[in-house]
This record gives C-alpha cells, sequence and structure tokens, in this order.
C-alpha cells in the first residue's frame, strides 16, 4: 500500500465527490447530449488561431466519459451531438464562401452550410456506434486504445473520401505543444495518437480515483506526463541540415479583394499592382505572387506573361506565380503554377475543392446549381505525377490552397527538396477563421518534413515558416504588402518521409487486436460469474 499525505487524499476525496456529483451527465439524457454539444463546440478553441490546446486533450476526454454508460445507437446520437459543435463552430466559413462570394441565398447557403457539417459530424457519431457496440466494457484497453485507434483511422478516413476534407484533424492544434515532436516520426495523425492517449489515460485516471484506487490513479497520470515529457524531448531532435546558402525571397500579397478578382474592369489594375511590386523587389532571386494572381488563363495572359519573364530573367531572378491554364481544346482549366525569368515550369493542382473548383457528381447536380444561380468553376485535376518546381537551383515542392492539408500527399519521397511552397486565396473565407486553419496545417507540415515553407495568400496570412513550425516572418491580413527575407533550404528525411503510413495503421490494427481480446475476456468471465450466481442450489 501507498501511502499518501492527508492533504492529498483530502483533494483527493473532494475530487471524487464531484465526480459522483456529474456522474448523472453521463447517463442517457438531455443534459448528457447538451454537454456532448458543448464539448465539441469548445475543441475548436484547441486550434488556430486560438490554440487553447489543452482543449484537445479535454474535450475527446469529456466524450469518452459521456460514452461510457450508453448503447450504440445513444453513443451516435451523442456522437453526432459533439461533431456538430465541432463543425459547426470550426467550419462555418464555408457559408461566406457560398453565400457572400457564390452568389447563393441565405436560405440555400444556410442549407448546403448544415449539411455539410452534418455529414461531416456523422464521423464522431460513428466513432461513438463502434466503439459502444463492440467494445461495451470500460476496460482500460478501450479507454486507451480502441478510442484512439478508431478515432484515428477516421480522421485518416476522412482525408481521402470522396477526395478527403482534412480539416481540424486534433494533431494539428498542438503546433505550439510538447507533443508537436511525435509529428517527423508519424505525421499529424502521430500527434492526434499521443491527444487521444492522453484523453484515454486522464478519464481511465479519474475512473480509478472514483473507485478510490489511488495507486492506479497516479500510473495513468503518471503515463500522460511521460508522453508529454518526451513529445517535448523529440521536439529537440534535428531532422534535417541546411542545403547550400540562404536565399533571398519576396512574397507579394496582393490584398485583391474578391469580388474584384475576376472582374474583367479591375484586370489591368490588378496586372499593373502586382509588376510595380515585383519591380521594386528585384534584389531578391526568387518572387512568388499567390493562386491565380494573373485572373487569366496562361494562353490569353501569354503577352504579359513573356514581358514579366523577361524582366526576371534580366534581373536573373525567378518569378513563380499562380495562373490557369487552358486544358486543350476542352473548355475546362487546371488550377496551375508557373516559374518564369531565370526558370521555367509549372505545376497543375491535383486535389480539387469540391463545389468550389469543380462539380462533384457533375451530370446531377450542374442543372440544380444552375438553378439556384451558384457559379461553378470548370477545373480539372492534374493526373500527372507530383513534381517539385525548379528555382534558382532549388527544388520547391509546390502545393495550391488546401492542397497543404493532405499530409500524404505532401510527404516526400527523396530529400532532393529543401522548400515547400503553398499558393492561395483565402479571401473566398473574408474574415473567418479560415485562413489560420489554413496556415496552422502548413506550419504541421513544415514540423513533418522539417523543412520551411512558404505560405503566400492574396489575402493573407503570407508567412515564411521554419522547419520546426515557427513563424519567421509574416504579413497582416488585408493588407497590399511584401514580405523579403531570406530562407534556408534543408536536406535529409524525417521517419515520417522514410515509413509513411503504414506503421502508424498496423498500429491501430494491433491496438483493436488487444481491445478486442480484452473484451472477449471480459465477456466470458461475466459470463461465467454469471452462471453461477444464476445456478439454481441443490435440496
Amino acid at each position: 500500500m501507498v501511502a499518501y499525505p492527508l492533504h492529498l487524499q483530502t483533494f483527493t476525496l473532494e475530487v471524487t465527490m464531484k465526480i459522483n456529483q456529474l456522474s448523472e451527465l453521463l447517463h442517457p439524457g438531455w443534459k448528457g447530449n447538451l454537454l456532448a454539444l458543448f464539448a465539441g463546440a469548445i475543441l475548436t478553441l484547441a486550434f488556430a488561431p486560438f490554440f487553447i490546446f489543452p482543449l484537445a486533450i479535454l474535450s475527446p476526454a469529456l466524450l469518452l466519459a459521456l460514452w461510457l454508460y450508453l448503447t450504440p445507437k445513444q453513443a451516435f446520437l451523442r456522437g453526432w451531438l459533439f461533431g456538430l459543435g465541432l463543425f459547426g463552430t470550426g467550419v462555418y466559413w464555408v457559408f461566406i464562401s457560398i453565400h457572400t462570394y457564390g452568389n447563393a441565398s441565405v436560405f440555400l447557403a444556410g442549407f448546403i452550410t448544415c449539411a455539410f457539417i452534418a455529414i461531416l459530424a456523422l464521423f464522431p457519431a460513428c466513432l461513438g456506434y463502434l466503439l459502444n457496440r463492440y467494445f461495451p466494457y470500460p476496460k482500460e484497453t478501450k479507454l486507451i486504445f480502441a478510442f484512439s485507434a478508431i478515432w484515428i483511422l477516421f480522421e485518416w478516413v476522412r482525408s481521402w473520401i470522396f477526395t478527403g476534407f482534412p480539416w481540424l484533424l486534433l494533431g494539428d492544434s498542438q503546433i505550439y505543444s510538447p507533443l508537436k515532436g511525435y509529428a517527423p516520426i508519424m505525421s499529424v495523425y502521430g500527434v492526434s495518437l499521443a491527444v487521444l492517449i492522453s484523453s484515454g489515460l486522464l478519464v481511465n485516471g479519474l475512473l480509478k480515483a472514483r473507485k478510490h484506487d489511488y495507486r492506479n490513479m497516479t500510473i495513468n497520470f503518471f503515463l500522460i506526463g511521460t508522453i508529454w515529457a518526451l513529445g517535448y524531448g523529440l521536439s529537440f531532435l534535428h531532422w534535417t541540415k541546411p542545403k547550400g546558402p540562404p536565399i533571398q525571397v519576396s512574397l507579394i500579397q496582393g490584398n485583391i479583394e474578391q469580388e474584384l478578382k475576376w472582374s474583367y474592369d479591375h484586370l489591368a489594375l490588378t496586372l499593373d499592382l502586382y509588376r510595380k511590386l515585383t519591380r521594386e523587389n528585384w534584389d531578391s532571386k526568387l518572387i512568388i505572387w499567390p493562386e491565380n494572381a494573373i485572373p487569366l488563363s496562361l494562353q490569353n495572359a501569354m503577352e504579359f506573361v513573356d514581358d514579366i519573364g523577361k524582366e526576371a530573367k534580366n534581373n536573373k531572378a525567378t518569378l513563380i506565380t499562380g495562373i490557369p491554364i487552358q486544358n486543350g481544346a476542352e473548355n475546362n482549366y487546371f488550377n496551375a503554377v508557373i516559374a518564369i525569368g531565370h526558370d521555367y515550369n509549372f505545376y497543375l493542382k491535383q486535389k480539387l475543392v469540391p463545389f468550389g473548383e469543380y462539380t462533384p457528381f457533375a451530370d446531377y447536380l450542374t442543372k440544380i446549381m444552375d438553378h439556384f444561380n451558384i457559379p461553378m468553376s470548370s477545373m480539372v485535376p492534374s493526373n500527372q505525377k507530383t513534381k517539385p518546381l525548379f528555382a534558382q537551383g532549388l527544388e520547391i515542392a509546390t502545393f495550391i490552397c488546401y492542397e497543404i492539408a493532405f499530409t500524404e500527399l505532401v510527404r516526400l519521397q527523396n530529400d532532393s527538396v529543401g522548400i515547400l511552397l503553398t499558393v492561395s486565396n483565402d479571401a473566398w473565407f473574408g474574415h473567418s477563421i479560415a485562413s489560420s486553419q489554413h496556415m496552422a496545417m502548413a506550419q504541421m507540415r513544415a514540423i513533418e518534413l522539417a523543412r520551411p515553407v512558404l505560405f503566400v495568400s492574396n489575402t493573407g496570412i503570407t508567412s515564411i515558416i521554419r522547419p520546426n513550425g515557427t513563424i519567421q516572418s509574416a504579413i497582416p491580413p488585408f493588407q497590399t504588402a511584401v514580405l523579403t527575407d531570406k530562407v534556408q533550404a534543408m536536406t535529409g528525411r524525417t521517419l515520417w518521409q522514410q515509413r509513411g503510413m503504414d506503421p502508424l495503421l498496423l498500429m491501430m490494427i494491433t491496438f483493436l487486436i488487444i481491445s478486442f481480446k480484452s473484451q472477449r475476456k471480459t465477456k466470458k468471465k461475466r459470463a461465467k460469474n454469471y452462471g453461477r450466481t444464476v445456478q439454481p442450489t441443490k435440496n
């Protein structure tokens, strides 16, 4: 027996009493359902721009506790309400894109946004159902292993099903926490795993406290501290090393309002602005404009592109810009990035935004959308293998807009790429939290690959991100400005680059197998004990 000081025993008893008082919320009922909705809503505060990262531990822990004494169907409902809270507060900005800039009515934009949120909420709903359906007994393996494994698998599935939407992954909330040290080893999903195991240990520890099992309670809390301490230690490892001398870059934030960006009447002003800001920075060897900075197809903008390309070449500089490229004779376009001047090459976008750049099930939905006057883009994805841009002797892995959110797409297969680049136009989402969330995912890609990221956006936040995920320099949003700084390319490979997703998936399968066996053992034991209890006595 471990002898605890009197004051510690008193404090623990008080905590236990509070837990018992709140236990009624863990059972079926509207109070627990409302608390699940609240738990999902506050989880958004763990992400950018708030970064209250401990909430990423507390919110899932609260949800797990709220699932303990429910049937699978009841857990499904409570999980769905949690999802409504999370995605309702976390991706509400979809409404701005559809209504303000998509010309949809308030009613239609609200309907589409609510439907989108309701569908995303099905992921935590299904998590609750599966957890309580196949792991009904509140064993340690359920709370720590099964809960974590199913959540991670659902995050992974959400990143690719129906083209994928890897937004609000738990790991993205830990950019400034010690747990980010796991990212170069197992990516953002590995960080999510560390968060979820911490949540499971927290719930398990409180359950032990409720039973006055203070020894096991202490072990659970010690393991949480160990996970965080290990993550902190890992964050000091250097996975890459400098490659050549630093290069001076200028990132141009045009701050063109979305209402004017594609206006033909404003075209000349847009091109003159970018030309003027560029001519003031020819001392930089690499100048970058944001996504679709040139709001014309390359075929129609060749005269302007040739002129600015000659200027860049005369100054021994490379200009990189976003621009649409017409797909041959077809009436559709590639969303592209081109490098001109000292170097000439291009990149074509692979991951398109549903309902923004293309219409899913176009044969069925286009006429319906036209009826509501929603303008649909005619972009097509590239089928070519991702190739880096070559500029100023550097290989630059380039991504457009929300492609940077896809960790498996961004994962580099070799160490020759020195810098990551993403160009975007977050003006679609107005003065919302979307741009901060977007940049946070770019920060996570920097940590995963231990390379700097150049994040160039039309309205901001334009920034240079260090290999450890911190911001080296940035321009405030909604300002017309140029960010000039030196960037150090890196070489080398993180463990995530080398191994990819397979080790983590294997670990999740192992967790589930261990949990299944534990549940089966508990079931047999309870059945045996139940049989002894009901067995009639002999006369």
